[in-house]
């Protein structure tokens, strides 16, 4: 049987829970070999990877140097000869700022490069001067630009990219892994929010939203998964709608229990906004794909791509951003009517089967690599 071509995979920091879709690309290739490269890596044991290179394993001072040559040089000091050791047919960077640092590594392994961007990097980066200046050396250089939506796309070339060069390639999730609940495993009332404490995850347009459905639903509870940099900002906003009774935080949990969370309630409240600095969910969270593949019902935001990987109507009810009134709306109906949300969970479920199925993804990104390669 003749040897897998190598892809390396370039993420920092890698295998952090909030990551597990980077993960997911990996383990459905069947016809290349991945190699990861990192600064930093977390939770090795949940994510194996059978090769990895961390700047963590070099001597301090090495890592120190590195550091430096990284911030002087912008680049990844010592990632091509890691390349050329691997016999490295392409290089997939995870996110704008990784396919920028891997350019000189690229040029001296002389091997083609796939970037990925994921949001930040596509929205808040590029107000930046010395970002956007980067960004056109990387899409002049770079052979291949993936996003995960057209909305997405449209922003890379919206920032220089040329539009040949932007692919659309859905994340997706393993449903081996991931099962449709039955309607009489979940639990009457429960809204979850499933995201960690960041502005353009928009939590306290979602407390907000269900301080007005108190009333009509008493016995409402808000679950909410994820930790952050805004947590005192969303306990101040619970204490000041005086819902404290109604909502349960429960911290960063492992992927299973998460899983676990979308089997059991009876609505996904994601209400995504554009944050103050520009950063958006780029594509779409993977979230919104997980639930859709439990066959919970959803009420998000018309916001990046989201209406394209969650269907207004169809597999969701989705709201202008920051519209309080509108989610709301969208969270009373589906509490009162378990049809809908079965028929909208069905839907979900049968999107993500056709769309975002990890293994189908898995061979299409391989195709990709042959595109770049040929």
């Amino acid at each position: 049987m003749p040897e897998k071509p190598t892809v390396a995979h370039c993420a920092n920091p890698f295998l952090t829970l909030t990551m597990v879709w980077c993960y997911d690309q990996i383990r459905a290739l069947s016809r290349y070999r991945p190699v990861v490269l990192t600064q930093a890596r977390q939770n090795e044991r949940v994510f194996p990877v059978e090769t990895l290179y961390s700047s963590e394993d070099l001597s301090s001072l090495r890592r120190s140097a590195y550091r430096v040559t990284r911030k002087i040089r912008g680049t990844y000091a010592g990632y091509g000869g890691i390349l050329r050791e691997e016999r490295a047919a392409v290089i997939h960077a995870h996110f704008g700022q990784e396919g920028y640092f891997c350019l000189e590594a690229r040029r001296s392994a002389g091997v083609p490069m796939v970037t990925t961007f994921y949001g930040m990097d596509a929205s808040a980066l590029p107000r930046k001067r010395l970002w956007r200046r980067r960004f056109q050396r990387l899409f002049r250089e770079g052979e291949l630009f993936l996003v995960e939506g057209p909305r997405m796309g449209e922003s890379l070339v919206a920032i220089g990219c040329a539009y040949e060069k932007v692919h659309v390639h859905r994340l997706g999730v393993d449903l081996e892994k991931i099962r449709q609940a039955r309607p009489d495993a979940r639990r009457e009332g429960v809204v979850l929010m499933y995201a960690n404490f960041r502005e353009k995850k928009g939590h306290v347009y979602g407390l907000r939203a269900c301080r007005k459905l108190i009333g009509s639903h008493p016995g409402l509870t808000v679950r909410i998964i994820g930790d952050g940099e805004l947590r005192a900002e969303v306990e101040r906003e619970i204490r000041r709608l005086g819902i404290e009774d109604h909502v349960e935080l429960l911290g960063v949990l492992p992927h299973a229990t998460c899983l676990e969370e979308l089997g059991r309630a009876s609505v996904l409240l994601y209400p995504s906004v554009t944050a103050a600095d520009g950063d958006t969910e780029g594509g779409a969270p993977v979230a919104l794909i997980e639930a859709m593949a439990s066959g919970l019902a959803i009420v998000s935001s018309l916001h990046a791509d989201i209406p394209t990987v969650a269907p207004d109507r169809r597999c969701a009810l989705l709201f202008p951003e920051r519209n309080v009134d509108g989610l709301a709306e969208g969270v009373d109906a589906l509490l009162r009517s378990s049809r809908l949300r079965e028929e909208m969970g069905n839907a979900g479920r049968a999107h993500v089967e056709d769309a975002h199925d990890m293994r189908k993804q898995g061979g299409r990104l391989e195709t990709l690599y042959d595109r770049v390669r040929a």
